[in-house]
């Protein structure tokens, strides 16, 4: 029986068998798609709030902390960042994978 959706060859054996990928541009190949963008997103906030666990230390052995230092918003900045790529970011995508497959 062939396969519920249009495959490639498999791209790799597994012990479990054969990983078969979806054909480019087929609404399977674009869901997989926006889940691996979203699992990126996901890392690159990670990645911003690693950056501010590690810079915070840093800020904090500022002596001139009380003048108008830009580094001293980076911080804040970089933990909204964060939160607008791994909410907002990952919502656009996922509304953008849902229009492209209606559109097929």
């Amino acid at each position: 029986m062939p396969p519920s959706c249009p495959v490639t060859p498999p791209a790799h054996h597994t012990p479990a068998g054969p990983v078969w990928m979806p054909l480019s541009g087929s609404a399977a190949f674009l869901r997989q798609q926006a889940e691996l963008d979203c699992t990126t997103l996901v890392q690159v906030a990670a990645y911003l709030r690693q950056t501010v666990w590690e810079i915070t230390p840093l800020l904090e052995t500022l002596y001139f902390k009380a003048a108008p230092l830009a580094v001293l918003e980076c911080c804040t900045t970089l933990e909204a960042l964060a939160q607008e790529v791994e909410q907002d970011d990952v919502q656009t995508v996922a509304a953008r994978v849902r229009e492209q497959v209606r559109a097929l």
